[in-house]
């Protein structure tokens, strides 16, 4: 009975002290109902270039002491742990293993329990947060150097592990100057890389991107032990895309990469020189370096003409999921190498176009070119306009004719047969719906004219995949019951 009297005594003393209980939102440390595992205070934070700094304050208990058992503090990067720092008095750190884009930082305070009745045991306080940090630390696209500078400096070139025999040579290049790893002084098992600073690539979301450059061998054994090697780095680390060694000296030679599969936030280039050892070559050259990338024009354009009336229409890029596309323009010529005018006035939203050409009008020959019109998704600013490519139309008065694919699909809308005309055999022709799924699969025997059944398709919008000998096409029609 003495006990439970000291104990209720013991309580009624804490909660006057106002520390009886967990405050709400905190962790209780095991066995000890009296006090609490406070979290930091203040935690915040901000990007520096490419890393991210974070810091706080020491937890607090209401009375304005630090709690017993604080003996660290544990950061977390999306929920997932990147590091502990072991000493209580350690207020910030710094994450340098980011890329470009949006992180989210948690931080919990550790805690010796042994101060609260549970010796050899740990607890942690709630989480504080979170720190949200943006690293957009880069440059525009395209990139281009010619090293007219002199110097790696001007646009941020940076070594890895560090310098070593590259420079910069004034007097040579394709033209002067250029960018070159020298063989001497003599380096064995080496592996230095001339990187790039992060550009920015993720407007062009609906683009292709290339890599250009010319390189030089200035070889000396030709044994085949060094090693050039172009490449890319991203979040996921470094991608080589070209390697050559050294089998004797070249002339300037020009290379052009696709290197759309490492669209994303950001994009790194690097040009990398290892092997054996560095004496066997007198030096590589690598000059005229581009990164750009190129949009992704209307897919299917085409026509048909009857009188003086021609009907453009075409699909949307491939890519344009994210409606990065906000429109398109016609242009016509009377005649290459005429220029070509723009039609409409605003751009169009709609994938078609009729253009009346005027009655009185005496040419005979038009040619036509469409653009996609691409934004960027994030700032709301043009990006670039993108073209498929140009259609020669010949009028003949009252005959339609095919477009520049050579393919014709009639009538459209369709109710129960589509009748398709191809000025070269088709293999085989497939209706697809809004979604993607294959509603038919038809194999046309290489006939250059042939039909296709549509009676029993639901009434909707389909696009028609059309595979002959002068390649495939996307044709968008409609079913109508």
């Amino acid at each position: 009975m003495k006990s439970i009297k000291k104990l209720a005594f013991l309580l009624l003393i804490a909660m006057l002290a106002g520390i009886c209980g967990p405050v709400q939102g905190r962790t209780m440390p095991p066995g000890n109902p009296l006090d609490t595992l406070y979290p930091p205070l203040n935690f915040a934070g901000t990007g520096i270039e490419y890393a991210a700094w974070l810091h706080w304050q020491k937890p607090q208990k209401p009375d304005g002491t630090t709690p017993a058992g604080l003996v660290g503090y544990y950061m977390y990067r999306g929920g997932i742990l990147i590091a502990y720092i072991n000493t209580p008095d350690s207020l910030f750190y710094f994450d340098f293993n980011i890329w470009y884009g949006t992180f989210s930082y948690t931080l919990k305070a550790n805690y010796d329990l042994t101060y609260y009745g549970s010796p050899g045991q740990f607890g942690t306080s709630p989480p504080v947060g979170p720190v949200v940090i943006g690293i957009y630390c880069s440059c525009p696209l395209p990139m281009f150097e010619h090293w007219d500078q002199g110097t790696f400096a001007f646009n941020d070139w940076r070594f890895v592990p560090g310098q070593s025999n590259w420079n910069i040579q004034l007097s040579q290049g394709n033209p002067a100057p250029t960018a070159a790893f020298k063989g001497s002084p003599g380096l064995r098992n080496y592996d230095i890389t001339l990187k790039s600073t992060i550009r920015d690539s993720h407007p062009w979301l609906c683009a292709n991107m290339y890599l250009d450059f010319d390189y030089q061998l200035s070889d000396i054994s030709a044994n085949g032990t060094e090693l050039l090697t172009a490449g890319y780095f991203n979040d996921s680390g470094w991608h080589p895309v070209y390697q050559i060694s050294n089998h004797g000296t070249t002339g300037w030679i020009h290379e052009k990469i696709d290197i759309s599969v490492a669209m994303g936030p950001g994009i790194q280039v690097g040009f990398k020189v290892s092997g054996n050892n560095s004496s066997n070559i007198e030096k590589w050259s690598i000059d005229n370096i581009k990164v750009y990338p190129v949009c992704k024009g209307p897919l299917g354009c085409d026509h048909t003409q009857s009188g003086k009336v021609v009907h453009l229409f075409w699909q949307k890029p491939d890519c344009d999921s994210v409606q990065v596309v906000i429109g398109y323009n016609v242009y016509r010529s009377p005649g290459l190498p005429a220029p070509f005018a723009k039609l409409n006035a605003s751009p169009l939203a709609a994938l078609e176009y009729f253009d009346n050409l005027p009655a009185n009008d005496t040419c005979s020959k038009y040619y036509y070119y469409i653009t996609a019109l691409h934004h960027d998704l994030v700032t709301n600013t043009f990006l670039c306009e993108a073209p498929c490519d140009t259609m020669p139309v010949d009028l003949k008065m009252g005959i339609e004719t095919l477009g520049n694919n050579r393919i014709l699909v009639f009538p459209n809308p369709a109710t129960d047969l589509l009748t398709v005309q191809s000025n070269t055999a088709v293999e085989s022709a497939e209706l697809i719906n809004f979604t993607g799924q294959r509603i038919l699969v038809m194999n046309a025997g290489m006939k250059t004219e042939f039909s296709i059944p549509v009676s029993a398709i639901p009434s909707g919008i389909y696009s028609i995949r059309i595979k002959n000998l002068a390649g495939t096409t996307l044709k968008k029609i409609t079913v109508l019951h």
